[in-house]
């Protein structure tokens, strides 16, 4: 038998847009972590900006009772909050999670600035991310993020549907 060069993934990145799209990619981190032995990273882009954001209505989606405890409060909180829940949803995994928020431009080159910034400043192994999966040659084209997160580093990007 040949020796296979595996994969040691220590850290694995998931962006989290405020979209359950988003968090389907959860799924994914939460068992290749789980196999590696992994930590992940949760990363969020949100603007103080932007009052009705998705993350705002994802909350409200998640927690409808905390959502009403909370709107008032400010964005950073309820950024926190969102970690938060879909942290605990991690921890039954004994992995261990880490929330990276980072307040900024929300366009798609800020975004991506922000994160290839964080997989450095983390030494990232993986980014899992989703896409929207769309087919045919009209849809090729990925997610201009997810497009170029994928040309622009080094390592391994796993898109989900």
């Amino acid at each position: 038998m040949e020796n296979e060069q595996l994969h040691e993934f220590k850290k694995i990145l998931i962006p989290l847009d405020g979209s359950k799209l988003s968090e389907n990619a959860l799924r994914y981190g939460v068992s290749l972590a789980d196999k590696y032995n992994a930590e992940i990273i949760l990363v969020s882009v949100f603007s103080l900006k932007d009052h009705d954001n998705l993350f705002k209505k994802r909350i409200e989606e998640m927690n409808p009772q905390l959502f009403e405890d909370v709107k008032n409060v400010p964005l950073m909180y309820l950024m926190e909050n969102y970690h938060g829940i879909l942290k605990s949803a991690v921890d039954r995994h004994e992995i261990n999670v880490k929330s990276v928020l980072r307040e900024g431009n929300i366009s798609s080159d800020s975004v991506l600035n922000i994160l290839i910034d964080v997989v450095e400043k983390e030494k990232i192994d993986l980014i899992v991310i989703s896409s929207h999966g769309k087919s045919g040659f009209k849809k090729l084209k990925l997610g201009s993020v997810t497009d170029k997160l994928i040309t622009s580093l080094s390592i391994p990007v796993l898109c989900v549907r």
